[in-house]
């Protein structure tokens, strides 16, 4: 069933929050101790379904797991999510020395993709990947200041090091998507950098690529952190299945110009509306963006980004139960 009829064939809108740092706080366990265990990674996608009630469900997510499996140092707080501690590609010698990892030899792979076929077995709704995609772990790999600098005075570097990580990103993605997954969502924070010229040059072909590999029963969505209104056309061309965008997005100026047949999610605001404001205003400012897009088949409501770990559990239960009316 392609997603735009899964949408449609409810007669309510669905929701889709982003809450996957949430589980930590439900379970009490560790950041690490979750992306090690399956079973674990089960639990924290009960618990917050249990206590919130999403229309998808997704494991603990794990932005930095590509960059992990090519032997980069990363910090691991237990409380919240990896970040990369070194960005040691500088050139093509040391591009080199790396190695595409397999998905079912590298240890973290491993583990994320037997947390997501344990996930999809225990739930009938769907079950939810989300992957880092080819030019934001490029620019992990290499640090922004040396991977943008190149863009302009090392276009060599630049089309060898997305050519890697295009290769890492669609070898775990097709092994994603043969776990029972129904949709894997691609993120690109660090794309909002760049012209709408350079994304279609340097973004939308790659995705494009990838998507080709992945099962055609898997939905393929896309998010970018940011105002992304600028290469609305370039996420467009890359014929995604759904588009997330950010709160810094103007719903209802580009809802007109998404396609009828792309499912559009958006996009509450995770920081001065979900973690700030009472939970009477989240739940007015839920029901304003629901009467907004009220002639939108094809809109989800959701969070512009992933909610902050310390956003209080009213608000968001104020959010998410509004948003269940009637269409």
């Amino acid at each position: 069933m392609r997603f735009i009829d899964y949408v449609k064939n409810h007669n309510r809108s669905l929701v889709y929050p982003f809450l996957s740092n949430i589980g930590i706080k439900l379970t009490g366990y560790k950041m690490q101790e979750v992306y090690d265990s399956p079973q674990k990674q089960l639990d924290v996608a009960k618990a917050i379904d249990k206590e919130f009630g999403g229309d998808f469900i997704f494991p603990m997510g794990r932005g930095t797991l590509t960059v992990e499996a090519l032997g980069i140092k990363v910090r691991r707080p237990d409380y919240d999510f990896p970040s990369i501690v070194e960005n040691p590609i500088k050139d093509l010698e040391t591009l080199s020395k790396l190695k595409v990892p397999s998905p079912y030899e590298d240890y973290g792979m491993i583990h994320s993709l037997k947390s997501l076929e344990l996930i999809s077995k225990n739930f009938n709704k769907p079950t939810v990947e989300f992957i880092r995609g080819p030019f934001t772990l490029a620019i992990e790999l290499s640090g922004a200041d040396i991977f943008l600098r190149a863009i302009i005075k090392n276009p060599d570097f630049v089309q060898e090091l997305l050519k890697f990580t295009t290769q890492v990103v669609m070898d775990y993605a097709k092994a994603a998507s043969k776990t029972g997954v129904k949709m894997i969502m691609f993120t690109e924070p660090s794309a909002v950098v760049l012209s709408p010229k350079k994304f279609d040059q340097l973004v939308a072909p790659n995705l494009i690529k990838i998507m080709q590999v992945i099962d055609n029963d898997v939905w393929k969505t896309l998010h970018i952190c940011g105002d992304t209104t600028k290469f609305l056309d370039g996420m467009l061309k890359c014929k995604m299945d759904g588009l997330s965008l950010d709160q810094l997005v103007d719903l209802s100026a580009v809802a007109p110009k998404i396609p009828r047949d792309t499912v559009l999610f958006g996009n509450l605001d995770p920081v001065y509306v979900l973690k700030s404001d009472p939970p009477q205003q989240v739940r007015e400012k839920t029901l304003k963006m629901l009467k907004d897009m009220k002639d939108y088949p094809n809109f989800i409501f959701s969070f512009g980004c992933d909610c902050l770990p310390d956003t209080p559990f009213k608000n968001l239960k104020a959010a998410i139960e509004s948003s269940k009316i009637k269409r």
